[in-house]
This record gives C-alpha cells, structure tokens and sequence, in this order.
C-alpha cells in the first residue's frame, strides 16, 4: 500500500508542478513497457509451442522460462504503475495470484533429508520413500511370502541428503535448464558433466555407516560372504512409466566396492538415454529422486522374464509366457540373446506351447566378476528351463498378478540346485493389437520384403530404411525406419527420431521392447536376414502386428494403425495445459466491455493485455492533459475506416503544421509512416466493403478478422513517430499489428520489424493467415520467425529508399489480410492468395 501511496503521490507532484518531467517518466514507462509486452509475448508464444508442437524441454528449462515470463509481465505491472498508478494495487494482486497457482505447479515435491537413510527387506515402507522397485518386492517378500534374495534400500532420503550435502541442486538444475535433447552432441556433453558431479560426490558419513551396517547384517544373516546387484530403484520407476533399461546395475559389488557402487548407480539418473526418457514423459527431475535397492546376487544357472499376459498375442485368450535363458538375465533384458518361451494357459496352468530361442553364451558371476562362456551344442539345442519349474513360475505370475489386479512383469533367476527367486515385479506395459492382414495384403499381389519376424512393439508405420550397419545412428532422420542387428537400450536416445525399428536379434522381453511399447513405436525383432534383405533409404511399410515389411507405403496399414498415446495421457502435455490454463486464455477482448477491468483478469495473458491497453490510454490522454506541441496527441484525418492517434516525440509533425487536434497525412514528416500509409491505403485495397459493419455488434468470429470502424475509439491505433522513427501499434479487432522502423540517413541503423498476432479465431483460420503472411514477407526479403499464432519479421541495413518500399508494401499487405482468416480454410488456399498479392491483387475480402 505504501508503494502506491508513493507512485500516487509523485504522479500528482509531476503533473501539477512538472508537466514535462510527467512526460518524460511517463514516455521512459511506455518504452520499458512496450519492450516487456514484446518479451512477453515472445515468451507466452514459446510455452504454446511447447504444447502444440510437442517439443520437449526439462522442466528446469520452463521453470526457468517462466521466470523470465513472470519478470516481464511483472515489469509491466510496474511501468504502469508509474504511468497511471490507479489500478496498480488490484493488478499486481492479481499479478501474484496467478504468479502462485503457476509457481505451484511447477514446485518440486516435499524432499526429506533426514533418516531413515536406509531400509531393510522385512519392512515394506512407503514406495515415496524407496521407490516401486523396492516397495514390490517387498510386498512380494511380506505379503506374498515369495522367495525374494536378501537385501536393503538405500532410501530417496539419502539421495536428498547426498544432493544436499554435496550442495549439487544448483548446478544440477542450471544444467537441465540449457538441455535439448534433441541435439545429441549437447545431450551427450551436458551428461558427462552431470554424472561427474554425483560421481565425485561424497557420501555422508551417516549413511555411508547405515549401508555398512545393513551390509554386514545381511551377510551375518546369510552366514557368508555376499556379492549384491546394485539395483535402481525410483520413485516414478517401475510404476506407470518403467524406465526399463534406463537406470545403471551394477553386478558383483562386495562390502568393499558398494557405496562407490551406490553412486555409480545415482549418477545413472543423468545418462543420456535417462536423460531423454524422463524428459520426454514429461517428469522433472526432483519428481524422480533415485533410492538404491541392494539384493544378494543368485548364482543364477537360468533366469528370464514372466508376463502374465502376452504383449505379443494377436488372438484368442491371454497366454501367459515365460521367457527364459542361461545363465544371467542381462543378455535377455538387453536385447542379445532369444529367450525360449513357454506358454502357458492362465485359467488351468496347463502348457500350451513351447519355442526354442537363439542363444550362443551365457553369463555368469565368478569372485564378483561377469564372465561369459560359450554355450555347448547340446545347451544351445536344448530348453534352459524345465518344464516343472516354467509351471510354477506361472503359478507365482498368476498369484502376482491377482494381487495387484493387472498384469504383470517378473523377474525371475534360478541356481543350478533349482532354487528359484524372485527378483522384480512391475506393471506390464502392453498394447492393442489390430486384426492381422498378411493374408489380405498377400491376396492382392502384394509380398513382403520380410516376413516371420517378431512382434515386440504393435503397429504400423512406413518410411525410408536407415540401415545401421557401418553408419552412425546418432545421423538418422526424424521417421525413418532403423534396420538393426540388436536393440540396446541406448537406442532410446534416438527415439524421437524413430518411426519403427526392424532388428535381426532382440526379445520382446527385452528393455527396448518395454520402452517402444510405452512409446508407440513399432519393433519387429528376431527379423532374420533383414540387414541383408532391406535397402538403405528404400521405402518401406513395418506390419509390425503382423511380424511383416512391405514394400512401399500401403494405406490400409497405416488407417488402422494408432499406437501413439494422446497428449492427454502424457504427464508433460497434462503439466503444461495445466500451466497454460493460467498464462493463455484471454477473456479481456474488448477494452469497451463493462467487465474491462483488472478484477476480470483470469491469466496472465488478461493483465498483460489489461496493461498494455491502459498503458496505450495513457500515453494518448498526455495530449489533453500536457500544455505544449511536445507531448500533445493528433488524430489523423483519414477516410479509412481507421482511428488513428499521433504522438510526435521530435519532428514527426511537419513545422508548418498548427495546433489543429486532427492532422492529414500531408502534415506528417516521419518518412517510414508516409510509406506504410501509402500502402494501407492504397487503391488496390478495398476498405469501404467492410465499412459498414458495427464491430461493436459484431459477433466473435467476425470481429477476430475485422477492422475497427473509425467511430469506434475503443480500438484506436496508436503512432509514436519522429522524423526518423515509426512505432506503430495497429488494432484489427482482437489480433494487433505492431510495425517498428527506423529510417535515417545511416544505413547501419536502419531497420523494419513487423510483429502480427492474436485474433479471436480458431487456431486453424489464425495458422493458415500467418502462414500465408510468412510466404508473403519471405519474398519481400524480411526473414520471419513463426510461434503459435505470433509471427515476427525484420530487415535491416536497407537505405531508406528501399525500406520505404518494403515498408509501403507492408501496408498493403497488411490491408489485404484485414478479414483473411475468415476466408482461409484449407492449406492450398495459401499459394493461391500469395499469387494473387504479388500480381497486384489486393482485395482478399471481397
């Protein structure tokens, strides 16, 4: 309060005993003001392309452009506080209202630094505080009764209390914050830096205890000396989303290696592929704090995977499949190796089928280390697991899945003694499948390039072969399809780039087969011969549901195919409406409207059109107000359908000229004015068709591509001009057109921007007239930048001759496009209408 007891009372001082210093500070408040609207604006644009054209960015990076935007907005608030002081105190509440609901939004979870740091398995704690990788197995443990390896969790705490400790929130964040992961040298580069930061983190003495004494109890308890896996477990892991193969493991660690082992495991949560997956989901990195789940290592003989349903099956009832193989399971989950595969019938347990898989080694632990032997002939022919124990897998999958009543995928590990365990339960992500059509496409004369292969990920999708053979993926197009030996989870770096992928190994058991499902993306593996079958940049269609690749683009395929999530069930696309839904929508349109106030204000975008409205009043009530040519305000006398003000700030106004209120455009000396005038009115451009429609009246969709009649004040134009200078703010209707030139005897200085946004339309109608005024201003030479429904064009170092020329030809395009959205409908409508302006034909509206 005493802050606007203060801007009252030094406006009053000014205008009863400084009228021009009024002037001044209020002109200085225009520019700082109209420069924040520009910023505003320009930021407000880029949080719609976030959402509209799917770029990913981290959320530090949109924490940190919303700083930015709110600093703008509040800078705005403030400049017109200085200008009219009157409505200061209810806008800036409301300013700081949304400002909070924002803030709030985008806030990072309650973090906890204190105990417990760690947890042993006898407890089932909160998944918040261990992670879901951690809480199912203890379930399975406590619950189930199901044989589980001995083992403990370092907490989420402790993760906090390492980043606190350590004081690595600051740097962390302000690295994510300059992240795009759609460049991959900088995801690599900003990767490195990360992991070196937790690597080179040092362990709090408390927890560095707490994991030594959970360590030595676990190996007192089991009566000898034990290697762990060193196991991820994150909050958001294993749940809705499985960051299947994102997160490090590390196998073998003894007492001796396990905290180093630990922060090994905590500096994974920064890997380029963690990076990209996480990001593209739309989580932010404090919603994803990294507890470590430390599990005695089986000596595993075979080991595999249960789901209790088949992602793959195409018909009829749900099998249940257990994938299985020699020795370690780390060939399986990376993709090297071809699981057998027994099905069995969920209702009876009973033994429906049985496939051989391809496996040529094995892995397996000696003294803490990861060996790998070549499998005998009779291995490889033979199935690794019996019959007898698939069976009671199938049992555990089925009891499993009933008890968190949806399917299920498990980890499972067996020793040489048949001593089976249980290593992880997670959420089974699987999809629709579509009819199979093979048969169809082969009755019509079409024959696959490629058939037989595996469905890991459903789908179809066609585009242009990247054969990965002796090339660098990290080179391919955005929807090509990657031809591939194998399937390492590193591929998930590229995913967005991915239209299908076509692999001679893999599982579809494996973690790049789990993330492609959650993705959408299409995956055949087990595609024998398609390296040598597939031509590099040969255009193909992936049946991946059908386990086929044609050749070409067939239509059928691709109409039936819809495996990509919507935006609404994407946490990123949720986040960020929820976040626009404070920032966008504009409900003040008309500054007529009763309800033109600050207490209507609903988002951002109300108090910033709110203030730069009052702000323009402000600056046009000088001329009543302030004695003197210097700061007196002009109408322009015009037959068009315009309501123009003049502020001449130094030789815009020819001398000769009077004191007259009204000014022709012969009494102008602002050269870039004179030529964009010229250009608006301009004979070509029909303006009397329109004339007569009342605006006022006028319903939305009309009054979203009109023109303010010249009885109308409520959207007057306004120009700051001097003899070199134009800054012109044009209303048509709810969408504004600011042009801002500078035309001198100094070339270097010269310079036009045009900046067209807004409207009350549809976003189609607003989409296609920027596109049509991109093709338009490209050809005139302006370079153009393009963000929602906001465009931007500038040229510069022209000698004023030329930029006059542009610049008239600006108001002709301008006057041309006054009603277009209304009339564009379809895209091929565009090239049509930039013909037409460029061979003299003006009248679009007509």
């Amino acid at each position: 309060m005493s802050i606007l007891l203060n801007s009252l009372f030094r406006h009053w001082s000014y205008r009863i005993f400084a009228p021009g210093a009024m002037l001044r500070q209020t002109y200085d408040s225009f520019k700082i003001l109209l420069e924040q609207d520009g910023l505003s604006h320009d930021l407000m644009a880029e949080f719609e392309v976030l959402y509209h054209d799917g770029k990913r960015e981290d959320f530090a990076a949109i924490c940190k452009k919303y700083d930015a935007f709110a600093l703008a907005v509040g800078n705005m608030v403030e400049a017109l506080a200085q200008m009219n002081p009157s409505d200061a105190a209810m806008l800036s509440a409301y300013f700081k209202k949304f400002d909070f609901y924002i803030r709030f939004l985008l806030a990072p979870p309650e973090q906890s630094c204190m105990p417990p740091f760690v947890t042993r398995l006898n407890e089932t704690p909160p998944a918040v505080q261990v992670g879901n990788k951690t809480h199912n197995i203890a379930v399975l443990k406590n619950s189930l009764h199901a044989p589980v390896p001995p083992g403990f969790a370092v907490t989420t705490n402790a993760y906090y209390m390492v980043i606190e400790h350590n004081r690595l929130r600051l740097p962390i964040t302000s690295l994510l914050a300059t992240l795009d992961i759609e460049d991959q040298h900088q995801l690599q580069e900003v990767s490195a830096q990360l992991v070196a930061l937790i690597r080179n983190a040092e362990i709090p003495t408390q927890i560095a205890q707490d994991i030594f004494a959970a360590y030595d109890q676990m190996e007192h308890d089991q009566k000898r000396q034990l290697y762990t896996a060193v196991r991820s477990s994150a909050v958001s892991e294993d749940g809705e989303h499985s960051f299947a193969g994102q997160y490090h493991t590390v196998l073998g660690a003894s007492r001796e290696t396990v905290l180093a082992s630990y922060l090994k495991v905590l500096a994974s949560k920064y890997t380029p592929e963690a990076l990209f997956y996480r990001i593209t989901i739309g989580l932010s990195d404090e919603e994803t704090p990294l507890a470590v789940l430390v599990l005695a290592m089986v000596e595993a003989e075979k080991s595999g995977v249960v789901y209790t349903v088949d992602p793959t099956c195409t018909s009829g009832e749900d099998p249940l499949a257990v994938h299985s193989i020699y020795g370690l399971g780390e060939l399986l989950v990376s993709g090297a190796s071809n699981a057998d595969l027994l099905l069995f019938s969920k209702s009876s347990l009973e033994l429906q089928d049985k496939k051989k898989g391809v496996q040529k080694t094995q892995l397996y632990l000696q003294d803490g280390e990861l060996v790998s032997r070549p499998l005998t002939s009779q291995e490889q022919q033979s199935f690794s697991l019996p019959d007898e124990m698939a069976q009671a897998l199938a049992q555990w999958g089925r009891r499993i899945e009933n008890h968190y009543g949806c399917p299920q995928d498990i980890e499972w590990a067996a020793t040489a003694a048949d001593e089976l365990f249980l290593l992880q339960a997670r959420p089974l992500h699987r999809q629709t499948d579509p009819k199979n059509r093979v048969a169809e496409h082969l009755s019509h004369g079409i024959s696959p390039l490629l058939d037989g292969a595996k469905k890991a990920s459903g789908g179809a999708v066609c585009g242009r072969i990247f054969l990965a053979m002796d090339r660098d993926v990290q080179e391919i197009e955005e929807g090509a399809i990657l031809v591939t030996r194998s399937t390492p989870p590193s591929l998930v770096r590229i995913l967005n780039k991915l239209g299908g992928v076509v692999a001679e190994k893999g599982s579809a058991a494996g973690h790049f087969a789990t993330v492609c499902r959650e993705f959408g993306v299409p995956l055949l593996v087990n595609a024998t011969g398609a390296t040598e079958a597939l031509e590099h940049n040969q255009e193909i269609t992936v049946d991946a549901d059908s386990g086929a690749v044609f050749p070409g683009r067939i239509e059928l395929l691709l109409a039936e195919s819809s495996c990509a999530k919507e935006k609404a069930d994407i946490p990123y696309f949720k986040k960020l409406q929820s976040i626009l839904s404070f920032i966008t929508p504009l409900k003040l349109v008309n500054p007529a409207a009763d309800d033109f106030q600050p207490s209507s204000c609903r988002s951002m975008h109300d108090i910033i059109r709110y203030t730069h409205e009052q702000a323009v009043q402000a600056m046009f009530s000088l001329g009543d107000k302030i004695s003197g040519k210097s700061g007196k305000c002009r109408k322009l006398s015009t037959d068009l359908p315009l309501e123009v003000y003049i502020l001449d700030v130094g030789g815009g106004i020819c001398a000769e000229v009077g004191e007259d209120d009204l000014v022709d455009i012969s009494g102008v000396c602002s050269p870039p004015f004179v030529a964009l005038w010229q250009g608006l009115s301009h004979p070509g451009v029909d303006w009397d068709a329109h004339s007569h429609f009342n605006w006022k009246a006028f319903d939305d969709i009309a009054l979203a591509g009109g023109v303010a009649t010249s009885s109308s004040g409520d959207f007057a134009s306004y120009a700051i001009i001097s003899d070199d200078y134009l800054n012109l703010n044009m209303r048509f209707g709810y969408h504004f057109t600011l042009v801002d030139a500078h035309c001198s005897e100094d070339i270097r200085t010269n310079y036009c921007q045009l900046r067209f946004a807004g409207g009350g339309g549809d976003y189609t109608g607003k989409s296609l007239r920027i596109e049509f005024l991109t093709k338009v201003l490209t050809r005139l030479g302006l370079s153009t930048t393009v963000r929602a429904d906001l465009l931007d064009a500038k040229v510069d170092d022209l000698a004023c001759d030329e930029l006059c020329q542009v610049i008239e030809l600006l108001g002709r395009l301008l006057g041309a496009t006054k009603l277009m959205d209304m009339i564009l409908k379809q895209g091929r409508d565009v090239d049509h209408y930039v013909d037409q302006f460029f061979a003299g034909n003006y009248n679009f509206s007509g």
